[in-house]
């Protein structure tokens, strides 16, 4: 039979068998229905030629989708493993040595803010900490935008002096 007339065929007859045959497998049944339709247009992309056993042939495409469904699985499931087991390996999350230095950063970044002008310091925390952009600052503030980005630069020069032997 041709494949031609094997698409015209395959989709009325072959339609519940193929999902019933990919539901068994993968335990979804809309899963099972995308994995039918795949058959078909792997079907549609085969070149014309004369099949003697063309349910065979339906099958055969759709046991190799499921190899590769499979085999594409394993290999994202080595993938997560891999990069989980890698961050894990340089790094504890709760080295109490860690836990301190970062608490200790902390406290300072909270004084060297304190230690920020007023304005400055509520323009800062506005821009960098609420994500407000410049201009809806300046008008909040009665100033220019100019003036918002002077503030910004002065807060960033003072916390860059008193934080940079943290980094």
């Amino acid at each position: 039979m041709e494949l031609r007339s094997l698409l015209k065929r395959a989709h009325p007859d072959l339609r519940p068998s193929l999902i019933a045959f990919f539901a068994r497998r993968v335990g979804n049944v809309s899963e099972a229905e995308d994995l039918a339709q795949d058959v078909y247009l792997r079907l549609a992309s085969t070149p014309e030629r004369n099949l003697r056993d063309t349910n065979a042939y339906v099958f055969q495409i759709a046991a190799n989708l499921l190899r590769d469904r499979a085999r594409r699985a394993s290999v994202r499931t080595r993938y997560a493993v891999g990069v989980q087991q890698e961050g894990s390996m340089h790094v504890d999350p709760l080295d109490p040595h860690r836990v301190a230095t970062g608490r200790e950063g902390l406290v300072t970044l909270v004084r060297a803010l304190d230690e920020l002008p007023e304005r400055t310091r509520k323009i800062f925390l506005l821009y960098r900490y609420e994500q407000i952009d410049r201009a809806t600052i300046a008008d909040s503030f009665g100033i220019s935008v100019s003036a918002v980005e002077k503030h910004l630069a002065k807060a960033m020069t003072a916390l860059t002096e008193k934080l940079g032997g943290l980094g």
